[in-house]
């Protein structure tokens, strides 16, 4: 279809791409870079003219211009471009992002030529099954293999317990070989490629070779089985299988310490009737409650000229002490029970003295 070799058939010209390279840059080893462009099923039939012009643009965008090439059509829908990357001044191409720069010309070409937009059927969480793919599977009557290991993958997953272990069982209960790529340094494993059970093929283009595995790696299956993926959603099916054990334990009823006493009502309900349990007590039951106790606690105190004869000790951890005076004589420290019984004779007095000048303004109001 197009191309800038010459010679007059196709074997001529392909010893003459090769040969360029073996005398212009020996030493590169991999010189030869293959691609093929076809048209989408809904697509209309191109002219030996338009995929010419094709090709050229293509060669044109990814910087080839300057290399041996040749496209050639095998069938209607597609061609197959052939580039030397030893370019005729023996400089070597850049071919650095070439998956980007091959996707960017192809939406070119589509868009010039009035080809459906190829890049909005394709789906990068799930790869479409190839044409290939399609064919192969309805010829020995099964499911397509990228679509059994999808299932396959995720029901091997859901059985798992989290761990990379038994993922890898499951695989293998589900018919599912596997092989994990390990760093040799760092122990890291970078990612997986899955194959079926019995699913081998003959290398592509060495038809006389025996048949291997047919591997497929997790991102050719979809983003979403990429091994980051897979061991995101493990480690939090772990983290879930870890939570439900720590729930299904059975409660351990917690108790106080032996030593803590139980908590007492701050106040007594002795003489409040059993309608009036639980309300708020009048000044006047406080008042009363306050002179009972008072009154239960006189007994067991010391008279005042007696407590100036007790012993000086007192506990550690009650405090600095107040010094009392009464005339001329400092007595010792009060006991609990004597300061108790201080505070609620002082509390009596400020409330009589309140009451006493509310009267006296009320007297002087009038």
């Amino acid at each position: 279809m197009a191309g800038n070799v010459p010679g007059r058939t196709w074997r001529d010209r392909a010893k003459a791409i090769d040969q360029h390279g073996q005398t212009a840059r020996p030493e590169v080893v991999k010189p030869l870079h293959r691609t093929s462009l076809r048209v989408s099923e809904a697509d209309r039939k191109l002219t030996d003219r338009e995929w010419k012009q094709v090709a050229n643009e293509y060669i044109e965008r990814m910087g080839f211009d300057k290399c041996p090439w040749e496209a050639t059509r095998h069938a209607d829908d597609h061609i197959h471009i052939t580039v030397n990357r030893v370019q005729w001044d023996g400089k070597l191409a850049n071919t650095s992002h070439d998956y980007a720069k091959a996707q960017a010309a192809s939406r070119h070409i589509e868009k010039a030529h009035g080809l459906e937009d190829a890049s909005r059927k394709f789906k990068r969480e799930r790869p479409q099954i190839s044409k290939g793919e399609k064919e192969s599977a309805e010829r020995r009557q099964v499911t397509p293999e990228r679509e059994q290991l999808r299932d396959k993958l995720a029901r091997a997953e859901r059985a798992s317990n989290g761990t990379r272990a038994s993922y890898e069982q499951k695989l293998t209960e589900h018919g599912v070989e596997f092989r994990a790529n390990v760093s040799k340094t760092t122990g890291r494993v970078s990612g997986y490629s899955y194959g079926l059970d019995g699913h081998t093929a003959s290398p592509k283009g060495e038809q006389q070779r025996p048949q291997e595995q047919v591997w497929f790696k997790g991102s050719q299956l979809g983003r979403d089985y990429s091994w980051n993926k897979t061991q995101e959603r493990l480690t939090e099916q772990q983290r879930s299988s870890e939570v439900n054990r720590e729930t299904d334990r059975p409660a351990t009823p917690r108790t106080p310490p032996a030593s803590m006493p139980e908590r007492q009502p701050a106040t007594s309900n002795r003489d409040r009737s059993s309608e009036d349990v639980g309300q708020p007590m009048t000044r006047e039951q406080a008042r009363k409650e306050a002179a009972r106790r008072a009154a239960e606690r006189q007994p067991r105190s010391l008279p005042a000229t007696a407590r100036t004869n007790q012993p000086t000790a007192q506990p550690t951890g009650q405090g600095r002490p107040s010094p009392m005076t009464q005339g001329n004589e400092q007595q010792r420290p009060m006991t609990r029970e004597q300061a108790q019984e201080e505070a609620a004779r002082r509390a009596a007095e400020r409330q009589r003295e309140q009451e006493r000048n509310r009267d006296q303004d009320k007297g002087r109001g009038r």
